[in-house]
């Protein structure tokens, strides 16, 4: 009725005129006159205000019906938009009196769903226990049938097959039998790991980078929990990279922030990353990029360059020998001794590439050249040796799954070694050029720092304020992202890759989700 609120005259009996034309529609509020005294002077029609509509006036066109109304196209130009006939059904009476008696019945209404809310308060309140009950037991039932469905039955017998944490084993048991039950528990095989759901030991540290780790996959049955090691490797290279003491201090406000205020698992990455920049700031010695207020290992200055690089690539070593022994002890644990003793990442691939490490470290401290010695060749190619015929030699020791038999001919098995022992020292040799990345955005970091600097000085021999502030912004946004994203694939393809798999599944147990005692109702 809003559109007809200015009317006096029933609806019924406007919308039932024969002897003129009408045509409804709204205009401008400040168009309004305009549009009037065209319509009148110009086209000899009838035009007057019916009501409202938001900012706008609704109004009803007058015209003799026998007349063509050409003319009336023409008042689009002043702002006229022509609506469409209203229906008649339901609109009836003085639309000012309907408006009001709608408004008085509308008030009842509402005053009356009020009055039986509350009714419907004071019932809930008072039969909430039984409500409860009632919904529990549903609950309790509902949960029960889904549970059936899973369930196999074999002469008059019904069995569930599922998956338990060990240390809740004799708890389930005893209160199976109580019901009648008989339980049966076996661990799996060492061909079903791949199916054995995972339940995690949480702690703190564990939680700040597990998004990343579930991002590559969820741990596997026997697998090392890799968090806690993406704690300690990846803040470790993020300060190297980005070892800054102002600006790992805002790093952590911003990620305390993110935590405490938008709850983003972010912040806590960020804050801890932060923290270790700080650290590695002080090892610098650079606060917002000025390293001359602290002493430290300037990275421009002298050799310093060289030495952050050999520091990168020897850490990166370091770091694969680390994984090598975490997938020994991960190949061990899922019985897995061809992967744990004859590969690269297994007891003779560490070996090598630690002799190696000592050989080239011994060369480069002590002036003593190890490999001049017969007996180190010997081990080395000895090591080599095993990993090339490492599936003959798991056989030979009678360590082979029992499925493999001897499937494969020895041609094939002396073929497969070849190319696996080929990709073993690219591995090693890409692996650590790819740490050498550290040092370089290190490197960056300091040399973008200097440019700051040397942009923002100023002719008196100081520098700008608001340079100094935008280039740290900008600096800090460019490079935290970046190193991120750097140290993320250094842990998935340097590390991750030869220890992870992340081919697990969590282990979620059947829950049943009710809050009041269980009772069946009558």
């Amino acid at each position: 009725f809003e559109p007809f609120s200015l009317l006096n005259v029933p609806l019924e009996e406007l919308l039932e005129v024969k002897s003129m034309r009408l045509r409804f529609g709204k205009v401008d509020a400040e168009l309004w006159d305009e549009l009037r005294h065209v319509a009148e002077s110009e086209f000899g029609a009838f035009i007057f205000r019916s009501g409202f509509s938001g900012d706008k006036v609704c109004c009803i066109l007058l015209t003799l019906t026998g007349g063509v109304l050409r003319e009336e196209e023409r008042l689009v130009e002043y702002g006229f938009e022509s609506e469409d006939r209203p229906n008649a059904a339901g609109l009836t009476g003085i639309p000012a009196e309907r408006m009001a008696q709608l408004r008085a019945e509308a008030d009842a209404a509402r005053k009356q769903a009020e009055a039986l809310a509350g009714e419907l308060a004071k019932l809930a309140e008072k039969e909430k226990d039984e409500a409860l009950s009632r919904y529990s037991w549903l609950k309790y039932m509902s949960e029960g049938f889904s549970l059936r469905q899973l369930a196999g039955h074999d002469s008059g017998e019904f069995y569930l097959i599922g998956w338990l944490p060990e240390a809740d084993g004799e708890g389930f048991k005893k209160a199976a039998e109580e019901i009648g039950c008989v339980c049966s528990f076996e661990k799996p095989g060492r061909g079903d790991t791949g199916n054995v759901p995972v339940k995690l030991k949480e702690s703190f540290w564990s939680r700040i980078f597990a998004p990343f780790v579930t991002m590559y996959g969820y741990p596997a049955y026997g697998e090392c929990d890799p968090r806690i090691f993406m704690v300690i490797t990846y803040c470790l290279l993020f300060g190297v990279m980005f070892g800054d003491v102002g600006q790992g201090a805002l790093l952590v406000l911003i990620g305390i922030y993110m935590v405490k205020k938008k709850g983003m698992w972010l912040g806590r990455i960020l804050a801890a990353v932060g923290c270790a920049a700080v650290v590695f700031g002080f090892v610098y010695g650079s606060v917002f990029g000025n390293e001359h207020l602290l002493p430290g290992f300037k990275v421009l200055e002298g050799s310093g360059v060289m030495q952050i690089l050999l520091v990168s690539a020897g850490g990166g070593v370091i770091l694969i020998l680390i994984s090598g022994v975490l997938n020994i002890m991960t190949s061990f644990r899922q019985k897995n001794y061809r992967a744990a003793l004859f590969s690269a990442n297994g007891v003779t691939g560490v070996l090598f590439l630690a002799g190696m490490v000592c050989c080239a470290v011994s060369d480069a401290a002590l002036s003593t050249s190890l490999l001049s010695m017969e007996p180190i060749w010997f081990v080395f190619a000895l090591l080599l040796l095993s990993i090339w015929l490492g599936e003959p030699l798991t056989m030979m020791l009678g360590l082979a799954p029992k499925e493999h038999g001897h499937k494969t001919s020895v041609g094939m098995m002396l073929l497969e070694g070849f190319f696996e022992l080929f990709e073993a020292f690219l591995s090693w040799f890409s692996n650590c050029l790819s740490f050498l990345r550290v040092g370089t955005y290190a490197i960056c970091h300091a040399i973008m720092m200097l440019i700051v600097y040397e942009l923002s000085a100023t002719s008196g021999g100081g520098y700008s304020i608001f340079g100094l502030v935008l280039g740290n912004a900008l600096v800090m946004l460019i490079e935290s992202v970046l190193v991120c994203i750097q140290a993320l694939r250094l842990e998935f393809y340097e590390l991750f890759g030869r220890f992870y798999t992340g081919r697990g599944q969590p282990f979620e147990p059947v829950k049943v989700d009710y809050s009041a005692q269980i009772q069946r109702a009558a």
